[in-house]
């Protein structure tokens, strides 16, 4: 019986072969199959680290491996689907068929002009239905991941999606530097080498011939298995010494040890966690990595603001729908949706709202809250950033400074429009950074009053349409006034230009100071007026008397001359 039942466990061990059609991951993933990542694996994935007893499952949400088997399931009654309607199953030419899909689609005017005569809808929903059957997502997810980005970048996503992610670790320098846990690793035949120059703590791993989660060096507290997109939430957060600090979704640890290790151990680090399982992970990576200056506890982090002394900084890794980690966990293509997006985003915009309240504005050195999740989904991301700036007192900042890579937040997508200062928040990709699918934002918090009413959001301004429900009687025996328009059409007032301003504001200046001319005279009293009537009188009347006194005497010279000259005639007549 017992050889029997080996044999049955060895033959359920063995992978089952692949076909040369079906390979899609190509030599990138060849060896990283084959690590053993020990007892803990890193940050972001919503399962706990493995124990001696297995953890209950959740009671929403149906083990992974069945998930996988519906996956598996639905993507393979698909292909039945088209067998039984006389379509030919070739993996080869429906790859070929998505590209050339999202080719057409890329470049839609220069493909109507080569004489494509289907039209768009009919392009894209067919590529839809090929992307939802090649590569195992449910239409609606492949759908969304489409109209999110380009035809051709949406490809190329789900490709990167296919692939496993490098494995990496975090170098714990409390205990170790990187350069001697490099050379410890490699004596134990585990090939190593550094992330890259953006990070000073992180390793990643191409072969190894011994569990990596099971090395002296790890058990010792020298590093953590941790993926490196999880390293650039807790460098954006940048913790100070002898801060106060609040992981608010701690589990299993990853972050909160980081936090720790930038903190030296000084000041106060509060790790919160919802589930009481997960929690026994999260102590025992602190206690691994050496930690002393950590307070577990496992409460709601919407009711924590009641609990906790007023903080320097929070982060908040929110429970999401992991859209980001599909390499990881590829149940999510079958099993989230738009339904998942907006439940998830209602608890993200609660859980944000109250790490906001928590932190005090006026900290000397703090005051930040930094909001990520492993989810490329707009509506756990963008839509609930922009939520808190518009009902709190905070501002987007950068972290270029620690964090120097990244594509820009959205500022749009489709209908929706968000703040502009969204473009400091960074998204992270498989198929640009080679790393898991993540969403980072820092907010710094400007005051510590909460707005009365939260700001209108201009942009979805609905015109009010007063039906007949509204024609109430306190309504119709109103009066309403209306301005006199002389039978004129009221037309709308022209948009006046800096040069029409300019002349307003001329004219009502001149009309202010009281000129009706180039050079008006100056104004007198009439006071001042009326007294000195009679001198000007008196001077005008002798200016007259004078004048005619000159004529007079001018007459008068005038006259001898004149008799002179008729003599003159006379004499010599």
């Amino acid at each position: 019986m017992k050889k029997k039942r080996a044999a049955k466990t060895a033959k359920s061990k063995t992978p089952k072969a692949i076909k040369p059609e079906e390979d899609w991951l190509g030599d990138e993933a060849e060896g990283e199959n084959e690590l053993d990542l020990g007892s803990d694996d890193g940050e972001g994935i919503d399962q706990a680290p493995e124990e001696e007893e297995e953890a209950p499952p959740d009671d929403d949400e149906p083990p992974a491996d069945d998930d996988n088997e519906a996956g598996d399931a639905q993507m393979g009654s698909r292909i039945l689907a088209r067998v039984a309607e006389g379509k030919q199953m070739d993996l080869t030419a429906l790859k070929q068929e998505i590209q050339d899909d999202a080719g057409l689609l890329s470049n839609w005017r220069k493909a109507q002009e080569l004489g494509e005569k289907r039209p768009r809808e009919e392009v894209f929903k067919n590529l839809v239905s090929n992307c939802s059957t090649y590569f195992g997502y449910s239409e609606e997810l492949a759908e969304y991941f489409l109209q999110m980005f380009s035809p051709e970048t949406a490809v190329k996503f789900f490709e990167a999606n296919e692939q496993q992610r490098p494995l990496t670790l975090r170098t714990n320098t409390l205990k170790a530097r990187r350069s001697s846990l490099l050379q410890a690793l490699t004596q134990r035949k585990v090939q190593v080498d550094p992330i890259g120059s953006w990070t000073k703590v992180g390793l990643k791993v191409y072969q190894s011939q011994v569990p990596v989660g099971a090395t002296p060096e790890y058990l010792g507290g020298h590093y953590m298995i941790q993926s490196a997109s999880s390293f650039i939430p807790v460098m954006a957060l940048a913790p100070q010494q002898d801060e106060v600090v609040l992981d608010m979704a701690a589990a299993p640890g990853g972050k909160t040890t980081y936090i720790g290790q930038l903190m030296r151990n000084s000041g106060t680090l509060f790790a919160n966690d919802l589930r009481k399982d997960r929690c026994k992970a999260l102590v025992a990576n602190v206690h691994r990595l050496g930690l002393t200056n950590v307070v577990v506890t496992n409460l709601d982090g919407k009711k924590l603001s009641k609990m906790l002394p007023r903080l320097d900084r929070v982060l908040l890794d929110a429970p999401c729908t992991g859209s980001g980690i599909i390499a990881r966990d590829p149940s999510v293509k079958v099993k989230r949706g738009q339904k998942d997006f907006e439940s998830h985003s209602r608890l993200q915009k609660e859980l944000l709202t109250a790490a906001i309240d928590m932190v005090d504005a006026g900290s000397k050195t703090g005051g930040y809250i930094v909001y990520s999740t492993c989810s490329v989904a707009v509506e756990e991301n963008e839509a609930v950033v922009d939520h808190a700036l518009k009902t709190r007192n905070v501002e987007l900042v950068s972290f270029t400074s620690a964090v120097n890579f990244g594509v820009e937040g959205l500022c749009k997508y489709r209908e929706r429009r968000f703040h502009p200062s969204l473009n400091l928040a960074r998204r992270y990709y498989p198929h640009v950074h080679n790393m898991d699918g993540f969403f980072v934002a820092k907010l710094k918090k400007t005051s510590n009053k909460v707005p009365e009413r939260a700001k209108k959001d201009r942009s979805k301004m609905e015109d009010k349409v007063w039906g007949e429900e509204h024609w109430t009687s306190d309504f119709m025996d109103s009066v309403v006034d209306f301005e006199e328009s002389n039978g004129s059409a009221v037309t709308k007032k022209k948009k006046m230009t800096a040069r029409d301003r300019k002349k307003q504001r001329r004219e009502e200046l001149v009309k202010a100071r009281g000129y009706q001319q180039k050079y008006p005279p100056k104004a007198k009293e009439e006071s001042a007026q009326d007294s000195t009537e009679p001198l000007r009188k008196a001077k005008v009347k002798s200016l007259k008397k004078k004048k005619e006194k000159r004529a007079l005497d001018q007459d008068a010279a005038e006259a001898p001359v004149k008799k002179t000259r008729k003599t003159n005639k006379a004499g010599v007549g």
